[in-house]
């Protein structure tokens, strides 16, 4: 069953990052994630928000998708002209952790999508 997306937005700045772990986690439990698979996509989300954050001026907004077994979680904050690219430890990781992701840059905003599904779901 799916839910009407929760969105959450803060200032770009690495001392909100702690924002995005705490509502990944939750929306990761009603998913019906086990422990693991939430600090997965815990751990995907927050280093994908560490990569659009630096610009305490601007914003990062996350919506999250909740569906029976699996979550989504979809970024966005305008990063200016630079085009936002993740180093190979950062790109490692989220692909280690996450079922699908992605990161765009696109006329000064940065977007990103992780998935995480239940493994549980999956049998």
């Amino acid at each position: 069953m799916e839910t009407s997306p929760v969105t959450v937005t803060f200032p770009a700045a690495p001392e909100y990052l702690r924002l995005a772990r705490i509502a990944t986690a939750d929306a990761a439990s009603r998913a019906g994630l086990d422990y693991e698979e939430i600090d997965d996509v815990r751990i995907a989300v927050s280093e994908l928000c560490s990569l659009v954050s630096g610009d305490p001026e601007a914003s990062v907004t996350l919506a999250f998708r909740v569906l029976d077994g699996s979550l989504t979680v979809e970024g966005e904050a305008r990063t200016g002209s630079a085009v936002i690219s993740p180093n190979e430890l950062s790109a490692a990781i989220v692909s280690a952790v996450a079922d699908q992701h992605s990161l765009v840059t696109d006329d000064g905003v940065t977007r990103f999508s992780v998935t995480k599904r239940a493994r549980a779901s999956e049998r």
